[in-house]
């Protein structure tokens, strides 16, 4: 399967009933400053963009009628340099409810925590660092220039870098039950490790078995090296590609 192929399939989705949506806020933020999403059901959809404030969108649903938007509150709190968003229930609900965020980011931001327990984590356009954690989600990242760390205990990974980070910080997938896609820009440096415990390493990329006893990893070096890049699946499959056309 190709990443483009993957990311289609990520992307699909189902209707949801019982829709509320709530306005769109904007909160001043400088490029270069940190950005946290801390959710429990529902997705998280980030995309960069040239404008030196954050346009936030909560979507809440609910799966019975009596049920009010005010059972979720959407805490926020800003400080110089940082905004951080948390999913609060004011009570316990007896149907589950869902909470669904998008927001619009400056492009030079550090993500430095997107969480939520179940549900997907979609970043796309941003020049920082991604920080992602799902329990039961897909994480998708598209056209990022920073560091990346990304992990799911049941979901599939799928990232597409227009540039590698510096060095010092580097890529980490993880997946306890699911495949990692990873697309390279041309010409990477980087040093790249890959293992998994049940499923398959593919890629046109020179692989080389680990010389430790009992380490099941293959690596790579591309061009000079540097870049460390770590994925990590047990019941999953892994592909790296090196690519022109990126997401």
């Amino acid at each position: 399967m190709t990443v483009a192929a993957a990311v289609g399939l990520l992307t699909a989705g189902r209707a949801l009933a019982l829709e509320q949506r709530g306005g769109v806020a904007y909160y001043p933020l400088a490029p270069g400053s940190q950005v946290a999403v801390e959710n429990v059901q529902g997705s998280i959809w980030v995309e960069g963009w040239d404008r030196a404030e954050v346009e936030v969108v909560v979507i809440k649903t609910f799966a019975t009628a009596d049920a009010q938007p005010e059972d979720i509150v959407i805490s926020v709190e800003q400080s110089e340099g940082a905004l951080r968003l948390r999913t609060l229930y004011a009570a316990p609900l007896e149907e589950p409810a869902r909470v669904d965020y998008r927001l619009r980011v400056p492009r030079q931001i550090k993500l430095k925590g997107l969480r939520t327990l179940e549900g997907n984590i979609t970043v796309r356009n941003i020049e920082g660092s991604v920080e992602a954690q799902s329990l039961r989600g897909n994480i998708t990242q598209v056209k990022i220039s920073g560091a990346v760390t990304a992990r799911t205990i049941n979901g599939d990974v799928v990232v597409s870098l227009r540039a590698l980070p510096e060095a010092a910080t580097g890529i980490s997938l993880e997946a306890a039950s699911g495949n990692l896609f990873l697309l390279l820009p041309p010409g990477a440096n980087a040093d790249l490790e890959m293992s998994t415990t049940a499923g398959r390493i593919e890629g046109s990329l020179p692989m080389t078995v680990s010389a430790k006893p009992g380490d099941g990893a293959l690596r790579a070096r591309l061009g000079r090296g540097g870049t460390r890049v770590r994925l990590r699946t047990i019941r999953g499959n892994i592909h790296v590609a090196e690519g022109e056309e990126l997401l």
